[in-house]
């Protein structure tokens, strides 16, 4: 049954997989001297063309280059969520609420972090998009002049009363707001995704966002205990409240753990131990990204005709999106080529 439900969307998916960026073209776009040509570059890629369009490159401000970059994830969405039968869809509706995350948190960054001009920024793909799949406006969310105006505008939504009650406490920052909406995500995902699928579907999708969650919540910690020096009390406050290789009581042990040393001693007992052998904590982040990588390759070696093709395909294209960004700020602040291809590889 599987086979033939998902037989002409892994067809379609693996088209999309052969489209997304090599680790040649990375390259060539590192070897670039300026964000206007990183984006020139882009526009010559049928999957960026579209999101880019006869916007002249040599006037975009950086927000306004990223947001176009980032509304090609929207258009492949919008590809997949046509080609998919109505069971399909279903996950994918659940799985949109992604997006809403990654657009609020531009949002929150451009009122707490930028000076970049919102006028500069194109919205078209984001309504397009969103009046498909979602309540929110995102004309009318961008007009916010405050985080507590976005508050207001979300105030009949979960995403309102997640950030109201950050805002309640006094005090926060753009992490802050961030892991509520990530905290906010994970739940509701977890939820759905048991109503609403089936067992494959379900095993694909738990494996692979409950590693994400371990796997955030293993990072939080570890910047709470190394940068903030935050207590306990207030670490399990932003923690992700879904267990999948780590237990309660390990997460405990590492919440409560005294020392980054400590920290790493017991993520060492741990289901993971095994991936952090002669690591440090300054390792973590990259260790984390290559787990996620691999539970993705799992997924799609072992249930390639289930929801797995979905998932994967959206997962490498926020990836890659992600890389992008990464090369031109790379490029706009002058790195060096040989610096940037480093930096893409670790």
């Amino acid at each position: 049954m599987s086979l033939f439900r998902y037989s002409g969307l892994s067809t379609k998916v693996k088209a999309m997989r052969g489209r997304l960026l090599s680790q040649e073209q990375f390259r060539e776009m590192s070897d670039l001297h300026s964000v206007p040509e990183v984006l020139s570059y882009l526009k010559k890629i049928p999957s960026y063309e579209k999101a880019l369009g006869d916007r002249d490159e040599t006037h975009l401000h950086r927000g306004a280059a990223e947001a176009l970059v980032k509304q090609s994830l929207y258009y492949d969405f919008g590809k997949l969520y046509r080609f998919a039968d109505l069971e399909q869809r279903v996950f994918l509706d659940d799985y949109f609420m992604r997006y809403e995350v990654i657009f609020l948190k531009n949002v929150l960054r451009y009122l707490l972090d930028s000076q970049e001009d919102l006028a500069e920024i194109d919205l078209s793909a984001y309504r397009a998009v969103f009046e498909r799949h979602s309540l929110m406006d995102p004309h009318v969310l961008m007009g916010a002049e405050s985080v507590e105006g976005l508050i207001g505008l979300l105030q009949d939504t979960p995403y309102g009363k997640a950030l109201a009650m950050v805002n309640k406490a006094g005090g926060a920052n753009l992490f802050d707001y961030e892991a509520a909406l990530d905290m906010l995500f994970f739940k509701q995902l977890w939820q759905d995704v048991k109503k609403h699928l089936k067992k494959q579907d379900l095993m694909v999708i738990q494996r692979s966002a409950g590693l994400e969650a371990d796997t955030l919540n293993m990072q939080w910690i570890n910047r709470a205990k190394k940068y903030y020096h935050m207590a306990p009390a207030d670490i399990y406050a932003f923690l992700i409240p879904i267990h999948y290789r780590l237990s309660t009581g390990q997460v405990k042990q590492l919440v409560e753990a005294e020392s980054i040393k400590e920290f790493m001693d017991v993520l060492e007992d741990t289901g993971y131990g095994r991936f952090l052998e002669e690591a440090d904590n300054s390792q973590l982040e990259k260790i984390c990204g290559r787990l996620m990588d691999k539970v993705h390759q799992l997924n799609m070696r072992t249930a390639a005709y289930s929801v797995a093709c979905l998932d994967t395909y959206l997962y490498e294209k926020e990836q890659e999106v992600n890389k992008v960004i990464k090369v031109i700020e790379c490029v706009r602040y002058g790195l060096p080529a040989d610096r940037i291809k480093e930096y893409l590889a670790s």
